[in-house]
């Protein structure tokens, strides 16, 4: 996984990238990504999982922009998008849970197919960027919680 990530690094898809850090059986790796934010992105070899700890900050777990979410990580797995864009879940699923209001991301992986786990995720927390958030529903959210100037948008 640290080589496919580390091809995205080269590539310019993240600004900053560091990989590997073992803890135990999990590995973390942390790349600067949209918004210039820091993600962290966890294997977790004996639980065949990724996760991204905080996807999104600051999201009410009841709220209608979390419900929303919810829907669109479900519809990746939809046969109706073409099948570069699509999650197979004979292959990986996906969830997500709310803990305080940041939101996660889970992918497990069914195969042991951990690239196409990796490549699917990337691709997955890059749509949630440039699709889920930037539809104009959540102009105010990305304003506040990523200190966009609203001039500059």
């Amino acid at each position: 996984m640290a080589r496919i990530l580390e091809e995205y690094a080269n590539r310019g898809v993240f600004r900053g990238f560091s990989g590997g850090q073992l803890r135990g059986a999990k590995a973390i790796f942390t790349m600067l990504w949209h918004r210039d934010r820091s993600f962290e992105l966890i294997l977790d070899v004996r639980r065949n999982t990724m996760r991204f700890p905080v996807v999104l900050p600051e999201v009410p777990r009841g709220s209608s922009m979390y419900q929303e979410f919810k829907e669109f990580i479900e519809s990746r797995h939809s046969e109706k998008l073409p099948e570069h864009r699509r999650i197979d879940r004979r292959k990986a699923r996906v969830r997500s849970s709310n803990r305080g209001g940041d939101v996660s991301l889970t992918l497990t992986v069914e195969d042991r197919d951990y690239e196409y786990g990796a490549r699917k995720f990337i691709h997955l927390v890059h749509e949630v960027y440039m699709v889920f958030l930037s539809d104009g529903r959540y102009y105010e959210y990305m304003v506040d919680k990523f200190d966009l100037d609203p001039d500059r948008i």
